[in-house]
């Protein structure tokens, strides 16, 4: 798992490094506009987020998973994910005052047709990352979005700062796209050949088209509560609505995500046995679990005082909405990983018919939700993340024979121990009245308390783990003298 390891660090790092960046400047933006002017951008965003899908994803898996590519199959999917964007970039500009009339805000026309360059310029890099992927090589990718997101990151904060408003957040998106390619092209150092082979198109094709259309359902939906909020309700209560998911995102949603991106091509590795694939999952699930259900759950507790410190009190009505997405990412950790198996199995075919059994079933909840007004529209989340958590484990017992029940068992442990934190973190801040000392000292509470439970109780083997750390320190400190 040495690979993995190292997999996961340098996952991390590209995906924080940018993450982070882009989360100080939402805070500034956040500070200086209305919840508003935010949900305006949000709209623009939820076309973005759906295109990308399309453009990305796709041939990138469909090349990790054929284990007998070689240069002409990473040229044909280089030539065709270009003349892809130039299509796509194409429908989105003649439909961008289509979608500000929609919304009936005539600002998205040209927000929407400058961010929309993205697609063309993220294009140029979808075999680059692919042959990362590929070898694992998440060092490179690191590199790249670092230097990327903080010369962008500086742009996009001096633009903030001056008063540019939401272009703010456009320009620096762009720059860090732009700069991200740049450095990629450099780094890999692979030269297409230009070459397009329709037999190879073809072949590739049958894996990635069926990949492209779950991605793109799932996508499709994810987005779609933002798109009733903006439409049905308002712009502000978008915004609000946008706020409380990026708090989640910026936790647990991107180390799911981290982790998942390690994941998809070491199960590829495995993909002819099913018991391997089977532990290799159980272990990614439990070991992002072991993070991310103490930080759902410290979050979920501190949500008031993290909301007024870093956005102010106009946000406030941000901080149930918060509370609604922690428990939703619970069932998320394991539905995350359970959809890589489809990528390594190469069942693709599956991968759809659940994405369209699950996006059925949430039309008929959203329908009813929005009904009843927009908490029970953010409340009814949580049903289809529990509907959609055991459909997707159902298809993973039918892949390759891993039950449900092994999968909750692998994380119980972690779920009470993360549970029993969160009621010390809470207990204590009842006594506190001042928000910074709340998001201070319920953080160091809660990293000890949750601590000291997994070493008593050897959750996820962490006595061994911690013991080992320990081991390691005092070998240097020999080696030192």
């Amino acid at each position: 798992m040495n690979k993995a390891v190292k997999g996961v660090f340098w996952s991390g790092i590209e995906r924080f490094s940018t993450q982070i960046v882009q989360f100080i400047i939402s805070v500034i933006l956040a500070r200086l506009l209305l919840p508003a002017d935010f949900g305006i951008v949000a709209i623009t965003l939820i076309i973005m987020n759906v295109l990308q899908v399309i453009n990305e994803t796709g041939f990138g898996a469909a090349l990790m998973q054929k284990l007998d590519r070689d240069e002409l199959d990473f040229s044909t999917v280089f030539v065709f994910n270009i003349f892809l964007s130039l299509v796509l970039y194409g429908l989105l500009y003649l439909s961008a005052p289509f979608i500000a009339a929609f919304f009936e805000q005539p600002i998205l026309t040209d927000l929407t047709r400058i961010l929309g360059l993205n697609l063309i310029i993220s294009s140029f890099i979808v075999v680059q990352r692919a042959r990362l992927f590929i070898k694992v090589d998440f060092k490179t990718q690191a590199k790249a979005a670092f230097i990327a997101i903080v010369i962008s990151g500086g742009v996009g904060i001096y633009c903030a700062y001056v008063g540019m408003g939401v272009m703010a957040l456009i320009i620096q998106s762009l720059l860090n796209n732009g700069i991200n390619t740049l450095l990629l092209w450099i780094f890999v150092k692979w030269q297409p050949k230009l070459q397009f082979s329709y037999s190879r198109f073809t072949g590739l094709f049958k894996y990635a088209y069926k990949l492209v259309l779950a991605q793109l359902i799932n996508r499709v939906f994810q987005e779609m509560y933002s798109l009733v909020i903006g439409k049905v309700y308002s712009p502000a209560q978008l915004g609000y609505f946008n706020r409380a998911k990026s708090f989640e995102q910026l936790s647990a949603n991107n180390i799911y995500t981290i982790v998942g991106r390690v994941s998809t091509p070491l199960l590829c590795e495995v993909q002819k046995d099913n018991d391997k694939m089977g532990q290799v999952l159980l272990k990614f699930i439990q070991n992002t679990a072991f993070i991310v259900y103490p930080l759902l759950f410290g979050m979920f507790v501190l949500a008031e005082p993290l909301i007024r410190v870093l956005l102010t009190d106009k946000w406030l009505p941000a901080v149930w909405i918060l509370k609604v997405l922690c428990p939703i990412g619970l069932f998320y950790v394991i539905s995350t990983f359970n959809r890589n198996v489809f990528n390594a199995t190469g069942r693709t075919d599956w991968a759809l018919e659940s994405e369209i059994i699950k996006k059925c079933i949430f039309v008929a909840i959203l329908a009813i939700a929005i009904y009843f007004g927009f908490k029970a529209l953010v409340y009814s989340q949580i049903l289809i993340a529990i509907i959609e958590f055991f459909i997707d484990t159902f298809y993973t017992k039918k892949q390759i024979g891993l039950t449900l029940l092994k999968q909750i068992k692998s994380v119980v442990a972690i779920f009470l121990a993360a549970l029993s934190m969160a009621f010390f973190v809470w207990f204590v801040t009842l006594f506190l009245v001042n928000d910074i000392y709340k998001l201070i000292i319920g953080s160091i509470i809660g990293i000890f308390v949750y601590s000291i439970v997994c070493y008593m109780c050897n959750v996820s083997s962490f006595r061994e783990k911690f013991q080992l750390i320990i081991a390691k320190i005092n070998h240097g400190k020999k080696n030192n003298y």
